[in-house]
């Protein structure tokens, strides 16, 4: 199981602009669980295209600063680089994570799932490493040109953050990442990307 059984189950914060975004308490981390869920008018390749463009995430990624494609492992694994801004007077984070694509031939379901490997690189001067991280992307074609995507994050951000800042992060990166991501699809160099190891 990607999450624990002891973890609460999914309660819904914000619905809006046919998003919907699930909090619930995560284990020794003052910040909560997050789930968004929204059905965008795209095929599988390009959302994948999209995901897998490291140096595009600033443009839709919510508080994402910069972003940098350390190592491609193999088509479906790589290594990420990225520095979430926080406010002032909060230091920003970054967190290296490894990505690793995976689909399932019947159901053409896609998933992508994160892991922080903090110590991939070292420190960097003026920002807190992200040491707990464990994400997920789930695509879903529900026919007509549709797909449901599912973005899920467990974050233990570190150091002290203040308590507005913690309750916002939970609600605000699930909804605005994917509403920056329905528009960003769009784009040409997206929606006629290839590629030959996603079936459709």
């Amino acid at each position: 199981m990607f999450l624990s059984h002891a973890e609460t189950p999914w309660k819904l914060s914000k619905q809006d602009n046919g998003i919907k975004v699930f909090v619930r308490s995560s284990p020794n981390s003052p910040i909560k669980s997050f789930k968004g869920e929204v059905t965008i008018k795209s095929r599988l390749i390009p959302l994948v295209a999209i995901l897998e463009d490291a140096a595009a995430l600033p443009r839709w990624m919510h508080q994402t600063k910069s972003a940098l494609l350390l190592k491609e492992v193999n088509q479906s694994s790589s290594y990420v680089y990225v520095v979430s801004e926080m406010p002032w007077p909060v230091k920003d984070r970054d967190s290296i994570t490894l990505a690793n694509l995976t689909q399932n031939k019947q159901s053409k379901q896609i998933q992508i799932t994160m892991k922080s490997v903090p110590n991939y690189i070292k420190n960097q001067a003026g920002r807190l490493r992200i040491k707990e991280l464990k994400g997920k992307w789930i695509l879903t074609p529900q026919g007509k040109g549709l797909t449901k995507v599912i973005y899920e994050m467990r974050v233990d951000p570190g150091g002290s953050l203040p308590k507005w800042l913690v309750n916002t992060l939970s609600i605000d990166m699930p909804f605005h990442t994917l509403n920056n991501l329905r528009r960003e699809v769009k784009s040409n160099k997206y929606q006629q990307a290839k590629r030959s190891y996603i079936l459709e």
